[in-house]
């Protein structure tokens, strides 16, 4: 670069939205301008948007030396809760727990080939005009275009073709490849449209921002054109400063076991269920309790209720983010399960970082080729067990059950190097590093 630090966030997601897309690029921006950088971010005024989950505690979090701008925008959300009923509006990964109806279907089949890439398309009509003004009044060069929602890359292309931008697409979730791609019912013609959407901003943007080696393969399998130089890997990470207190896990009075984030059918935990049962089977007395906090389906409240697991099962709706890593740290062992999807193996949760800074044990339910399973045990944060592992599961659980009985806390010999590692002040680092290049 010339020296000139000044970057646009060109990001739907920002407070008072809530989720781990807002989270990553609120503790980027903040980062950055510690360091810095002139940051300014272009999102959508909150009057118009369309969040599926709130966090306004977050709002407070923004450096006032950040400038933030919002336009208005078009949302189709609101007709489809008129033609389709409240209950065609999806879930975050379409966590609903229901078998889709017929208005919830055709809501789907809409949203999936209408509304392509996304509902949110139509925010390009008024933030590439005001993107336009910043880049030329403020003198920015540097432009970066978050995605989901993928349409915000429209923005970006739009600002290459006439503007002497570096434009770099940040990648945070898959985009034909995502978790639910196969759940909006998508055509095939529309399936061939949005891959070479998808291939041509992948190719267009000067460089790619993704959260792992499994995404950085998946984006480079997309086209012969893209080289491995292109795409750089930035974790989604912690926020070091909500873990500056953490000492040995004291005593508590519960064996507590929580799950933090979205879950729904797809994800299979019913191994998991079922090593619980059987651990409080042999031994009823001990005080177990499973802690669910997040959005969880009306399916999965049935399954743990047929495991005969209701007696110790709690659940807490969505919660503030710093509500969310309270509990988190307040757990005896944390729980991690991945979607079972074709690309399970490369989905790396935001959670997990948040998991391994709050230096609680991690049961991780995924395969065991997993790049999950791989950082949990570079972390030595955990175990890893397939979904074929019963037993080994519930011996562990059990072991753990019994070192806490023993002790009153499981004790973990974490790998605190390589956890310091996922910090985002480590990852804000190495990203202002790649974008003075």
């Amino acid at each position: 670069m010339d020296g000139n630090r000044k970057i646009l966030v060109i990001n739907y997601y920002w407070p008072p939205s809530g989720g781990a897309a807002v989270q990553r690029w609120l503790a980027l921006c903040n980062l950055l301008a510690e360091m810095g950088w002139e940051v300014s971010v272009l999102t959508v005024d909150e009057q118009y948007a369309t969040y599926q989950v709130y966090d306004t505690s977050l709002t407070a979090a923004i450096r006032a030396d950040i400038k933030v701008y919002t336009t208005r925008t078009l949302e189709p959300f609101g007709i489809f809760k008129l033609l389709f009923g409240k209950k065609s509006m999806p879930k975050p990964a379409f966590a609903d727990g229901r078998k889709p109806g017929l208005a919830n279907k055709i809501g789907r089949f809409v949203r999936g080939n209408i509304f392509v890439p996304d509902p949110r398309k139509y925010w390009k009509y008024f933030a590439v005009s005001k993107a336009r003004e910043l880049i030329t009044t403020q003198d920015i060069h540097l432009v970066v275009t978050a995605g989901p929602p993928h349409s915000t890359h429209f923005i970006g292309q739009q600002l290459k073709k006439t503007l002497p931008i570096r434009w770099i697409c940040d990648f945070h979730d898959l985009w034909t490849d995502i978790i639910f791609y196969n759940l909006l019912y998508k055509l095939p013609i529309t399936k061939r449209m949005e891959k070479q959407l998808e291939k041509k901003i992948l190719e267009n943007c000067d460089g790619i921002l993704t959260v792992g080696e499994g995404y950085k393969a998946k984006l480079l399998s997309k086209s012969d054109k893209l080289s491995p130089e292109k795409i750089s890997i930035v974790p989604i990470g912690y926020d070091e400063n909500m873990f500056l207190r953490e000492d040995t896990p004291s005593a508590t009075p519960v064996f507590t076991i929580t799950y933090v984030g979205t879950i729904a059918a797809y994800y299979q935990p019913e191994v998991f269920f079922q090593a619980v049962k059987q651990l409080i089977s042999k031994y009823p007395h001990a005080p177990v309790r499973l802690l669910f906090v997040g959005v969880v389906p009306p399916d999965m409240f049935n399954s743990i209720e047929a495991h005969g697991l209701a007696a110790v099962w709690d659940y807490k709706a969505y919660v503030p983010h710093a509500e969310a890593v309270a509990y988190m740290k307040k757990a005896t062992v944390l729980l991690l399960v991945n979607p079972v999807t074709p690309d399970e193996e490369m989905v790396i949760p935001g959670k997990l970082y948040e998991y391994m800074a709050s230096k609680r044990p991690v049961i991780n339910i995924t395969s065991l080729k997993s790049e999950t399973a791989a950082i949990i045990a570079r972390c030595n944060a955990g175990r890893t067990f397939d979904r074929s592992m019963l037993a080994p599961l519930t011996a562990y659980l059990e072991s753990l059950l019994l070192q806490w009985l023993d002790k009153g806390a499981v004790i973990q010999d974490f790998n605190e190097a390589a956890i310091a590692g996922y910090s985002q002040r480590a990852i804000a680092t190495h990203l202002s590093d790649y974008l003075s290049a």
